[in-house]
């Protein structure tokens, strides 16, 4: 019995190691694929400069006393928002590597700069 006794717990121990490494390996992913929120505020975003993982959500919150209209036209993805009234969020996801332009089709002036890696 005490033989069986140890087999048992060095069984549970190296899965609770096995356990351990699959928890390390996964976290930092699921982190990383956090969404990522953007200010419209004053006519701008805020940040106005993104570098993002492929599959990254883009949250974009209209915190200004205007409506926006969020667009991207790229060859590998197009996005139209239609209008945004104020305290809206559009979530943007991108799902290819490039160098995205976000923009606002009511306010030209006002350009986020999206890279995916």
């Amino acid at each position: 019995m005490g033989s069986w006794a140890r087999l048992h717990r060095s069984d549970f121990a190296a899965a609770a190691l096995a356990f351990a490494v699959f928890l390390a390996a996964v976290v930092p992913l699921a982190s990383a694929a956090a969404p990522i929120t953007v200010s419209q505020r004053n006519r701008h975003f805020n940040p106005d400069m993104l570098s993002v993982a492929v599959g990254s959500i883009v949250h974009i919150v209209n915190d200004d006393r205007v409506t926006h209209h969020v667009y991207v036209d790229s060859p590998t993805m197009k996005f139209d928002s239609g209008e945004q009234p104020m305290g809206t969020t559009v979530d943007l996801e991108f799902d290819h590597p490039g160098t995205y332009q976000v923009l606002c089709a009511i306010h030209p002036t006002m350009h986020l700069q999206v890279t995916v890696k």
